[in-house]
């Protein structure tokens, strides 16, 4: 599975360029990615052609969205002139909505090089790095607008979830076993010990969406352990060792309370000094996994003099 990513790229075409006034700046449409709006502006000082990309989110609440993006002006024959940003948008004191480059090239140049029937062609590749206090958008519906596809009705605390039974079941031994022998049209099962949220994270991943990231990862798992959904486990341990922020005794717990031993091994295997493992332990090892302390405690033997 490769690495699970959250990238798009915002294109925009601004017409009528060479009527900008200096000191002016003209917006692109917003565009939605990510359940969250984008839009790019193209700025004119005296002598200089500015970019910036901008994240139009208006809300009070803490929030923060790091991004590695390549702004780029391109032209139908090929040329191109780029620069790579990495920025934090967000609402604290030190970030801002906007981020790019005041002088990304001069009026001159531009007018010469890349205004083409008076328009220019602005490109923004994104790559969103970590999201914090953004509310995830629902990927998938497996509301009453899916109930023609499904023939299986599942129940989390009086939420409904219209579902395929013979995709489940190859999922899941436990859907496999729950739907097995039922022969009604499309009957209704009320499962217990689960969430909604959580729940709809899952069967996004079941269904091939990218659902996991560092705040949807323990529910998931959760719910993989609990409906033994071993492709579910397996894609969140390839997220753990490849994409996920979370610190190493985090991924450390969550490696051995499910049993992801490719995840366990990388990480052990990474562990070289004393002081690592020190830090490890440091937190609240009767938290931990008792298997886990005592491999921790054994690597150490190996490494102190």
């Amino acid at each position: 599975m490769p690495a699970i990513a959250k990238e798009f790229v915002l294109t925009n075409i601004f017409k009528n360029v060479s009527e900008m006034k200096e000191e002016s700046e003209i917006f692109s449409e917003e565009k939605e990615h990510f359940g969250v709006p984008w839009d790019l502006s193209i700025v004119r000082t005296r002598q200089d052609i500015g970019i910036f990309l901008h994240c139009s989110i208006y809300k009070t609440k803490k929030w923060r969205i790091g991004v590695e993006a390549n702004l780029k002006l391109v032209t139908f024959t090929g040329k191109v002139l780029s620069a790579v940003l990495n920025d934090t948008f967000g609402n604290s004191e030190d970030e801002s909505y906007g981020c790019g480059y005041e002088t990304f090239i001069t009026w001159e140049e531009l007018m010469k090089d890349y205004v083409i029937d008076d328009n220019v062609t602005v490109e923004a590749h994104v790559k969103i790095l970590k999201m914090t206090g953004i509310q995830k958008k629902r990927l998938r519906s497996f509301g009453k607008s899916s109930r023609k596809f499904s023939d299986a009705i599942l129940i989390v605390k009086n939420k409904k979830f219209f579902v395929s039974k013979l995709f489940l079941a190859s999922q899941s031994a436990f859907f496999n076993s729950l739907f097995w022998n039922n022969s009604k049209k499309r009957p209704e099962y009320t499962l217990r010990n689960s969430e909604p949220k959580d729940f709809q994270n899952f069967l996004e991943l079941l269904y091939g969406e990218s659902s996991i990231d560092d705040s949807t990862i323990e529910g998931i798992l959760h719910l993989a352990e609990m409906y033994d959904a071993k492709t579910a486990i397996r894609k969140c341990e390839e997220f753990l060792i490849e994409n996920s922020e979370k610190k190493l005794n985090e991924k450390l717990k969550l490696a051995y309370r499910y049993k992801m031993d490719n995840l366990k091994n990388k990480f052990l295997s990474e562990i070289t000094t004393a002081a690592e493992i020190r830090s490890v332990l440091s937190h609240d090892s009767s938290e931990m996994n008792p298997s886990l302390v005592g491999a921790l405690l054994q690597k150490l033997l190996t490494l102190v003099p």
